[in-house]
């Protein structure tokens, strides 16, 4: 568990404002008023569940934004669950706004812009886990980004926000198995509340287009990580495989984002790996040619690799920053 500051413990409103914005960084950008008074009772908790992240906090009342700065940066392919216990908040996505009431579970995809208006204080509990976690029959999770499901529109809506309630509340006493087994079941239950009624349960392709994106992660740095390898390894059809990443671009598009995602965090300081020289990188993460590396990585970040340092990580993170954002790239 990251305790993110003991905010009752400074005295001067000021820097507990200070302290609260600093502390929401490494995944919002967060602005209060000069007004707005950071309560005794804030508090920030991030739990490592192993497969997800579970964080509760006491929030006041601000605004927060996932820039796009952010999205490029940290390249997360995270879903986010957050459920409002009091208070209300205006949610601005793609175009679109959304009002949230208490109760509300609220649907971020992580990889999307969004910006808040939190109004009086509340208390939040959300619930951060990978993309690969979800499965294919739910269609593009993207859909879903900026949704708020009314806890009276569906009995497993509300099964699924009084889970989580009970999670935060029970989580500190659990050992090491129980929260592994209780992370299943959370997982479990997100899937169902986002089945459309009539969807089957589960289906193999779901199974083995987790089984393969865990090996992709894993094999990165092979020159040879490509369709024939993949299809060797897991003995399918490249109509399958095709099939498998149709709605992540197609399998090659998949494995070279995944290969620049790393990169850019070794390149920023996020990631352990040999910073020393571009090409260094570019051989760590499976291509084959600087030229290669450098011409791919501009394509998709708008920079060259020899541009990026430090400057590229959220500023004025601190290192419970850092390990948090360790914990959701290595979910």
């Amino acid at each position: 568990m990251i305790e993110h500051r003991k905010f009752g413990e400074i005295a001067d409103p000021k820097l507990r404002r200070e302290a609260w914005i600093e502390s929401a960084t490494p995944l919002y950008r967060t602005d209060i008023d000069a007004d707005v008074v950071v309560g005794n009772d804030a508090f920030i908790r991030n739990y490592n569940l192993g497969t997800c992240i579970l964080g509760a906090c006491i929030a006041p009342q601000m605004r927060s934004e996932r820039s796009l700065e952010q999205i490029s940066r940290q390249s997360l392919d995270h879903i986010s669950f957050r459920v409002f216990l009091s208070g209300t908040s205006d949610l601005q996505v793609d175009g679109r706004s959304f009002e949230l009431k208490p109760g509300d579970l609220q649907v971020l995809d992580m990889s999307q812009w969004m910006r808040s208006n939190s109004h009086g204080s509340k208390p939040v509990i959300h619930l951060i886990a990978p993309r690969r976690l979800f499965e294919k029959r739910l269609g593009d999770l993207s859909a879903f980004h900026g949704s708020a499901l009314r806890p009276d529109a569906s009995p497993l809506t509300r099964l699924m926000t009084d889970h989580m309630r009970s999670l935060a509340a029970c989580i500190d006493a659990a050992d090491e198995g129980q929260r592994t087994a209780l992370t299943a079941a959370t997982v479990s239950m997100v899937n169902a509340v986002l089945t459309k009624p009539g969807d089957g349960p589960y289906e193999r392709d779901t199974l083995l287009g987790v089984a393969m994106r865990r090996f992709i992660e894993d094999d990165l740095r092979s020159f040879d990580l490509g369709i024939e390898k993949l299809c060797a390894r897991f003995a399918i059809s490249r109509t399958r495989l095709y099939a498998l990443f149709e709605a992540d671009g197609g399998v090659a598009s998949y494995i070279r984002d995944r290969r620049l995602a790393r990169a850019m965090r070794i390149l920023a300081g996020l990631e352990a790996g040999d910073r020393r020289r571009v090409s260094s990188v570019g051989y760590a993460c499976g291509f084959e040619t600087e030229k290669m590396f450098s011409r791919a990585f501009k394509r998709k970040y708008g920079v060259n690799p020899s541009g990026v340092d430090a400057g590229y990580r959220p500023q004025a993170r601190l290192e419970y920053g850092t390990t948090l954002m360790s914990w959701i790239n290595a979910l």
